[in-house]
């Protein structure tokens, strides 16, 4: 650098930044030949991300060609040079705050480093790959570049006339001959939320389920009644405690409801908010039973976009990310990803074990035909398992409180499940009441819809890779 340039330092800081965006700053690199899936991939990724109220960028390598690095060719040295350029693109977006996707064919291990070196001290550096062997990527050839390798019309192609070095060691491996665009997307979106939110949500519920389990093993403990008559224990108190403390020390901007905690009114104006249930099922905990459970969701703009479910006696944990997918990690520590049952006969029905009602019991004998077995638990649970393909319909008249339904419908949502109230409409969260005045449900499939039997809708088609390419 010329010894006559002096860089200005922003006058705004990180933790400003961080404050009016509500999200750290990423570079998520995608590498791979041409015709792997890298553009459509990250496009895909990029929409999503900003449907969960993350200002996301994708830097695409032909569109930077196309401007930023038009002056460069093909020749080893000028590759060099338009992977540094992207380097710095990248490295300034971030700096403002931004998410940042580089879809970039970036050949060498040497450059992948370098562009690690540079952006990884300010934030987090993610290189995926993005793999498919050269027959898949030749067989989609959309740009019909492969072809004019071939017929030797393009010098120095990668994969082709020149070489192709994988990552060794990178974050995420996307295997796209296998995969498809929906399952690599909601990988890489996985991993993001994971990274900026889900990790503490994950940490604060197993501390607030050890805090938990210390009193469940206690001989005995009191049990208080609230206001609305529902019971209240120590541990109700001390989980509240663990998960709140730790969620305003890592998100100070984001304020919490929580239902052991007074309500703070800065939710009312944010479009980002916790929701906490720091154990759901106290019935159930009183009753030793096991059937209870730690809820932790995050809303945005009303809609649940990341959810917790901790379930302290057996270990299972589950979680999903709208967009990112739902996931079972077991007590064993492998994680499972969560999909729905596709049965419409032979149905699994949850039921509440303390909430009763006449009504459910009416449709449970119109429908009988169609049900092979009832299953009562409490707590989120009983979503969990629609959500695991394990139930098929959980029905729930009468109120409940966001707390008991957000971080279960942002599972069993994130693993295709349909959550609806009872009227058909859908809840929301973060309202300045946060009692859901009227019941819900959640169904596998549409055709199992008892509560609303009319109601329907027309699913999109999957993304093909090639359509971004």
């Amino acid at each position: 650098m010329n010894r006559h340039i002096y860089p200005r330092a922003s006058s705004v800081s990180a933790e400003e930044r961080l404050g009016v965006l509500g999200h750290s700053p990423m570079v998520l690199w995608l590498t791979g030949l041409s015709g792997s899936g890298k553009s459509t991939i990250a496009s895909e990724v990029e929409k999503r991300l900003i449907d969960l109220g993350m200002a996301a960028y994708l830097l695409d390598g032909d569109t930077m060609r196309t401007g930023l690095c038009s002056d460069l060719g093909f020749s080893a040295e000028d590759r060099a040079e338009n992977i540094r350029r992207l380097t710095e693109a990248a490295y300034l977006l971030a700096d403002s705050g931004l998410i940042v996707l580089v879809s970039a064919i970036s050949p060498t291990r040497a450059c992948r480093d370098a562009a690690r070196e540079r952006i990884s001290p300010r934030c987090d550096f993610v290189e995926i790959y993005v793999s498919a062997p050269l027959e898949v990527c030749e067989a989609r050839d959309v740009k019909g570049l492969y072809k004019k390798a071939r017929a030797g019309e393009i010098a120095e192609f990668t994969g082709i006339t020149s070489p192709y070095e994988p990552p060794l060691d990178p974050e995420l491996v996307l295997d796209t001959a296998s995969l498809s665009v929906d399952e690599c997307a909601s990988a890489v979106v996985a991993e993001v939320v994971r990274r900026q939110y889900l990790s503490v949500m994950v940490d604060a519920a197993l501390r607030a389920g050890k805090e938990i389990m210390e009193v469940y093993g206690e001989s005995d403990f009191k049990v208080e009644l609230k206001a609305d008559n529902s019971p209240l224990t120590i541990a109700d108190r001390r989980s509240n405690e663990t998960i709140v403390n730790m969620l305003k020390s890592r998100f100070p901007f984001i304020p919490i409801l929580a239902e052991e905690s007074s309500d703070d009114p800065a939710r009312h104006v944010s479009p980002r908010c916790f929701i906490v249930d720091p154990l759901d099922g106290t019935k159930e905990f009183i009753k030793r039973n096991g059937e209870f459970t730690v809820n932790i969701a995050l809303a945005y703009k009303g809609t649940p976009i990341a959810g917790v479910v901790y379930v302290p006696v057996t270990g299972d944990l589950y979680f999903g990310v709208k967009g990112g997918g739902a996931y079972l990690r077991g007590a064993d520590g492998k994680t499972e990803r969560l999909q729905v049952s596709g049965r419409t006969n032979g149905l699994v029905v949850m039921r509440s074990r303390s909430h009763a009602d006449p009504r459910e019991e009416e449709l449970l004998e119109k429908y009988k035909s169609r049900i092979a077995r009832t299953i009562s638990s409490g707590s989120s649970i009983k979503g969990c398992k629609v959500a695991a393909g394990e139930a098929d319909v959980y029905i729930r008249f009468g109120p409940t409180m966001e707390w008991d339904t957000a971080a279960m419908q942002c599972i069993c949502e994130a693993a295709g499940a349909i959550v609806r109230q009872t009227d058909a409409t859908p809840l929301t969260y973060n309202r300045k009441n946060p009692k859901n005045e009227i019941g819900f449900y959640i169904i596998n499939r549409l055709e199992n819809d008892f509560v609303n039997p009319n109601n329907g809708a027309v699913a999109n088609a999957p993304k093909e890779y090639g359509s971004d390419e």
